[in-house]
């Protein structure tokens, strides 16, 4: 650029210098030697002015380029924070998240520790509870044991012919003509004392396997009047089997008490096989030496009874 100005600057003062040497020979040729020198300081100019723009747009593309990397890397940067932020609510989170579910773990392992411990004291009480329930229905008893064979009885029986009225105490006269009232079909005093004595000495479970029978009255007709509400009564309050049909009277015979104790007192009935595997309560009004029990107990044990205990509302004194 600074050569073709110079040339062109010469071409200028040469036509300048041509117009000036008609009138001044001398300053054509300072003319002459000026437009190639001013040519070539123009040339020079703008060659370097060319130089500065290119420098200058060379320069304000490294400072965009360096702009753009610094806004890149500033991106980055924000971007990797933005990023570790995250991780680190993430992180934070998933503590928080953790902490929340390991507590409510704890909470509900300790609350169903809780209900499990309340339910075992439940359990316990209950039982406990039932347990002094079943001793003091077994506490209204008296335990003996006849033949062999366990046996209970609720009261003391005092015969009228050797305790008269006004000998006994109030309590065993009443007891006494409640046992009256029973052999009359008068009384329902035997479902309670049956019930209690059941219920204080089988479980629930015991009970599905223990069946009620009798020893007959003398007749059919004092043994339905006197047995039969009291079986199906008690049958219907527990879990056990009504065994009133277990024994049953084939014909009638003469009252003990009228023509005396006869050496066979099970001569009269029929045993059925139905008591097999069973446990068996034998229950009779009163008791005096046990005989019709320890018998009737034996045919019993003689048709696969598992088991069989004498229940009676009173032994005789």
């Amino acid at each position: 650029m600074k050569t073709f100005c110079s040339i062109v600057g010469i071409f200028v003062g040469m036509f300048l210098a041509i117009i000036v040497s008609e009138y001044v020979p001398i300053l054509s040729i300072v003319i002459l030697f000026g437009g190639g020198y001013l040519g070539g300081r123009v040339g020079e100019y703008i060659e370097n002015s060319r130089w500065e723009r290119e420098a200058a747009e060379r320069q304000r593309e490294r400072e965009r380029v360096e702009r753009e990397r610094e806004e890149q890397r500033k991106r980055e940067e924000e971007a990797q924070r933005q990023h570790q932020y995250r991780l680190q609510n993430d992180y934070l989170y998933r503590r928080q998240y953790e902490q929340r579910i390991e507590e409510e773990r704890r909470r509900r392992e300790e609350q169903e520790r809780r209900v499990a411990e309340n339910k075992r004291k439940a359990e316990e009480e209950a039982r406990r509870k039932e347990q002094e329930r079943r001793q003091a229905l077994c506490a209204r008893f008296k335990y003996i044991s006849l033949g062999g064979y366990d046996a209970a009885y609720r009261y003391d029986y005092y015969p009228v012919n050797r305790y008269p009225s006004g000998s006994i105490p109030l309590a065993d006269e009443s007891a006494r003509r409640s046992v009256w009232n029973f052999k009359d079909g008068m009384s329902s005093i035997g479902v309670g004392v049956v019930s209690d004595f059941i219920d204080g000495n089988y479980t629930r479970e015991q009970m599905k396997n223990v069946a009620l029978c009798v020893i007959p009255a003398s007749t059919q007709a004092k043994n339905i009047r006197r047995y039969k509400s009291m079986c199906d009564a008690v049958a219907a309050k527990l879990p056990i089997q009504n065994g009133f049909n277990y024994i049953t009277v084939c014909f009638d015979r003469e009252d003990s008490r009228t023509v005396g104790k006869s050496s066979d007192t099970t001569s009269n009935l029929y045993f059925s096989s139905d008591v097999y595997g069973k446990d068996i309560i034998l229950f009779d009004d009163i008791t005096t030496r046990g005989t019709s029990f320890i018998q009737a107990a034996a045919e019993l044990k003689k048709r696969g009874a598992r088991s069989v205990r004498g229940l009676f509302l009173g032994k005789t004194v």
